[in-house]
């Protein structure tokens, strides 16, 4: 496993890293996004569909409450928010094994509460807050795949 580790500043210089991070996914990679609420999820699939081509920023929003959104771009994303869920069986009814390992790319907040069902070569992403500043950010990822051979780290 290879991890690294980013502190950003800002919401930008998160995006910004998530948009660099994006050049080098495919399709049917995961990323399970983990962190506190406010911790900069959101803010982070915000730069990866701007990465992956979908010029829309503010239209990307945590689906909380809708649990999945998909994005059209290069690689069609599809944004999960589990946060709500609570047992296996709303976790199983949401389709998420539809979706992993398909023709797009899963990003899934919250996906803590998913670990024994993310797929053994997911990417997992840890955000933070590192100081003082609700703005400084730590997010360390962790690359967990073997199968897609070596990564290019932002």
């Amino acid at each position: 496993m290879k991890k690294k580790i980013y502190v950003t500043r800002s919401a930008e210089e998160t995006m910004r890293l998530a948009e660099k991070l994006a050049h080098s996914l495919k399709a049917g990679d995961c990323l399970a996004l983990m962190g506190e609420l406010g911790s900069g999820k959101t803010t982070f699939v915000k730069g990866l569909a701007y990465g992956l081509g979908f010029k829309k920023k503010d239209y990307v929003s945590s689906p909380t409450f809708v649990i999945l959104k998909t994005y059209p771009a290069r690689i069609p994303i599809y944004h999960f928010d589990v946060y709500r869920l609570s047992t296996l069986d709303e976790f199983q009814g949401i389709g998420l094994e539809e979706f992993i390992g398909s023709q797009g790319i899963c990003v899934i907040e919250w996906a803590d509460k998913l670990e024994g069902l993310l797929p053994p070569d997911h990417m997992r992403v840890e955000f933070s807050t590192a100081g003082s500043g609700d703005r400084l950010r730590k997010i360390v990822v962790h690359h967990l795949s073997k199968r897609r051979g070596k990564r290019k780290s932002p």
